[in-house]
C-alpha cells in the first residue's frame, strides 16, 4: 500500500516548487527542468464522500482521573474561502473570545482561576472543519461552570456588536503579527506554502488578509449566530468521573 499511495500522490500534479530568496528566476527554471522535468502525471481521482449534516449535540467523555480534568468545545466550521466573511470571522473570534485580553481569559484564569488555560482554535482548511475552544483545570467540580462562562461570552458575542475599537485594535495586531513574522526566507516560504496548500494560489493570502482588514461588527456577529449553534457542537471531556457530566 505504501508503494500504491506513492504512485497516486507523489506526482507533479501535488507539487508546487516554491523557492524564496536572492535567485535567478532562469536558473531555477533550468534547475526544475532537468531534476523535475520527466515526472509523469497520475491519474488517481479521490473519491471523498461528503459528511454528513451534524444535527444535534454530540457527547464524549474520557475517564482518566491520572490526566488534568478539560473541556473541549467543536463546533463545526466552515471551509475555507480567501473571500468568505464568516471564515476571517471565524479566525478573529479567537482572539476576540480567547486572547489573554479578553473578558473570558481574564475571568476564568486571572481572576476567579477557574481554568489553567482557556484557549480558542480554528484552522484555515480544505474541508469544513472545526472551531475548538478548549479549558483545562485543577479540578473537575469547575468544568460546568467553565463551560458556563464559554457559553455567556458566546451568546454575548451573538447578540451584542463587537466594540469597534476592539475590532480594529485585533484586526491590526494580527496583520502586523504577520507581517512581523515575514522577516525571513523559511518564515516567507512556510507561510506562502500553507496558502498554497490549501488553494494552489500564493495570492490567496492577500485576499483572505484583504477580507479579515474588512469585517464588521455586523459580521463578527452573524458569524457567531450561524455557526455557534448546539445542532453543530460536540462537547468532549477528560476527568475521574464516568460521565462527563456537563449539560
Amino acid at each position: 500500500y505504501s508503494l500504491e499511495f506513492y504512485k497516486k500522490f507523489y506526482r507533479p500534479e501535488y507539487t508546487t516548487i516554491l523557492v524564496v530568496g536572492d535567485v535567478a528566476a532562469r536558473q531555477v527554471e533550468a534547475l526544475a527542468n532537468k531534476y523535475f522535468g520527466k515526472w509523469e502525471r497520475g491519474n488517481h481521482e479521490a473519491d471523498i464522500p461528503t459528511e454528513p449534516e451534524q444535527t444535534e449535540t454530540r457527547y464524549v467523555h474520557i475517564q482518566n482521573p491520572g490526566f488534568i480534568p478539560m473541556l473541549s468545545m467543536n463546533y463545526k466550521a466552515p471551509a475555507y474561502h480567501d473571500t468568505s466573511r464568516d471564515v476571517a470571522a471565524m479566525s478573529l473570534i479567537t482572539s476576540l473570545l480567547f486572547s489573554e485580553r479578553s473578558d473570558l481569559y481574564k475571568d476564568l484564569v486571572a481572576e476567579r482561576q477557574l481554568a489553567l488555560n482557556v484557549s480558542g482554535t480554528f484552522y484555515l482548511t480544505v474541508d469544513p472543519y472545526l472551531f475548538t475552544m478548549s479549558a483545562t483545570t485543577r479540578s473537575e467540580e469547575n468544568l460546568q461552570e467553565i463551560k458556563d462562562a464559554i457559553d455567556a461570552a458566546i451568546e454575548k458575542l451573538q447578540t451584542e456588536p463587537v466594540d469597534s475599537l476592539l475590532l480594529a485594535q485585533t484586526k491590526s495586531r494580527s496583520k502586523y503579527q504577520l507581517l512581523m513574522s515575514l522577516d525571513d526566507p523559511d518564515n516567507i516560504a512556510n507561510t506562502l506554502s500553507y496558502y498554497i496548500w490549501i488553494t494552489g494560489d500564493p495570492w490567496s493570502l492577500n485576499r483572505y488578509y484583504n477580507t479579515y482588514l474588512d469585517l464588521t461588527p455586523e459580521d463578527i456577529q452573524k458569524a457567531a449566530q450561524r455557526y455557534f449553534t448546539t445542532e453543530r457542537l460536540t462537547l468532549a471531556t477528560i476527568s475521574s468521573q464516568p460521565n462527563g457530566g456537563l449539560q
